[in-house]
């Protein structure tokens, strides 16, 4: 791709400079197909160009500041129109010395105005100029991706002005604020990132519900885990292992990969269930991430309310058996109430939960392996259904209102629940078993409150 922007920029007999990651990543040695390209040209017909040599769509990044996109089977390319008047002051409107290096495009030599390769060997990150925030407040988001993913240290000054210029993130476009939440948190540990959010100031603004007290330090304690959970899916459940890995590869929505959407799950689970769609919402997130928050953060609540993994290892056999253990026989009502709760988003809530369950005081010893086991049983059972489908009741809602004479409307719902209930969790095998469930259900349901 480099060498036909080469050739374009020859025959339009203009300039044109690699700039920001391009340069950065290459001194970093880090291999990225995409380019980042700054033309003393007009950006719009040079893009269209190079979209036709490389029989690639192009669209508009930003109209008004002259940025399009070419997206080619290589890699993309970032195609801007030069600011300033002179590639020096294009570099001087730049956020940080490390993306304020440019190298001519078939040419040699480092346009390095700001020392930004002295700040990249240093392993520091460095404003360019103080008023980096006020013209663009995502900047505060960037700078916490670019310490995180490339071990840099904010200097005394950024620190400051971090700290300082926080409330100016919540004039950002939420939809961007979320790109960049997605993008730190898909290289590195996810408890790494929250931790410089917190520490610099932008977590009171991105998530202001988790500043209320007792919801922060459990949180660094899962995703602590949950890092670890997301890269070793075998370690954590083996019986599992395979089919939660592919599980993972899947992403949650065009934008999102599902580890990612997996860590803000664990970043949300002490929020309501309310709290946490709120969130997704005032992001801009996508209904299906969101749904996913709002699933991990209403179970987490239920279970911060009630003591049900007693329960639920009662009701599951195997569960605190090997941990390769199947669910053979039958199954429990809890856990198959667990699974309904957490639907669709089973292996997710399970995962989330496994990482974060507290241990009470009384199991302090092994107690964090118990709990882990039951989350083993709950998850080979998804996978046992996932793999083999949900075991279906032999009635459905026609040979129901035809042998008990009802007629559709909430009592059959209800009955049909208890009937699906009771088969899905073992306790009824037969065609007749599941009709006498059927009938005591009837019976209760229509029996007057006193």
């Amino acid at each position: 791709m480099l060498q036909t922007v080469a050739d374009i920029l020859r025959r339009r007999r203009t300039q044109g400079w690699l700039v920001g990651g391009s340069v950065r990543d290459a001194r970093l040695g880090r291999f990225s197909p995409d380019l980042d390209i700054v033309v003393a040209d007009e950006a719009a017909g040079f893009a269209a160009e190079l979209a036709r040599e490389l029989r690639a769509p192009w669209f508009a990044l930003s109209e008004r500041h002259g940025a399009y996109r070419v997206m080619s089977r290589q890699g993309r390319v970032d195609v801007a129109a030069m600011r300033g008047g002179d590639i020096l002051a294009d570099l001087a409107e730049r956020d940080f010395t490390i993306n304020a290096m440019a190298q001519p495009v078939g040419g040699d030599g480092l346009i390095d105005p700001f020392d930004g390769a002295s700040d990249l060997e240093r392993g520091r990150l460095v404003a360019v100029s103080e008023r980096i925030f006020a013209d663009d407040p995502l900047r505060l988001m960037r700078a916490v991706r670019f310490c995180h993913i490339f071990g840099l240290r904010p200097d005394t000054a950024l620190m400051w002005a971090l700290q300082d210029q926080a409330p100016l993130l919540s004039r950002a476009a939420p939809e961007r604020v979320a790109a960049e939440m997605v993008s730190t948190l898909e290289e590195g540990r996810a408890v790494d990132a929250l931790r410089l959010w917190n520490d610099l100031g932008l977590l009171r603004v991105l998530l202001p519900e988790l500043s209320q007290q007792g919801r922060l330090a459990p949180t660094f304690a899962l995703l602590e885990r949950l890092d670890d959970l997301v890269a070793r899916p075998a370690a954590w459940f083996p019986a599992a292992g395979a089919l939660l890995g592919d599980r993972l590869a899947r992403p949650v929505d065009g934008a999102v990969t599902r580890p990612v959407a997996l860590k803000l799950g664990g970043l949300m689970h002490r929020l309501s269930a309310d709290e946490a769609l709120m969130a997704a919402r005032r992001l801009k997130m996508s209904v299906d991430l969101g749904s996913l928050l709002r699933t991990v953060a209403k179970v987490s609540a239920s279970l911060d309310t009630r003591d049900p993994w007693g329960a639920l290892a009662a009701g599951l056999v195997g569960s605190d058996a090997a941990p390769d253990a199947s669910p053979a026989g039958p199954v429990g009502r809890p856990a198959v109430l667990f699974l309904w709760e957490a639907a669709p988003w089973e292996p997710e809530v399970i995962c989330v939960l496994a990482a974060g369950a507290r241990v009470p005081e009384e199991h302090a010893d092994g107690g964090s392996e118990t709990i882990l086991s039951r989350a083993r049983g709950l998850m080979t059972l998804w996978g046992e259904r996932e793999t083999h489908g949900i075991p279906r009741p032999p009635l459905d809602g026609d040979v129901l209102m035809r042998e008990l004479s009802l007629s559709a409307g909430p009592l059959l719902g209800r009955v049909l629940r208890e009937v699906r209930l009771a088969w899905e969790a073992g306790e009824t095998t037969t065609y007749s078993q599941a009709l006498g469930v059927a009938r005591t259900a009837a019976a209760a349901g229509q029996t007057p409150a006193t």
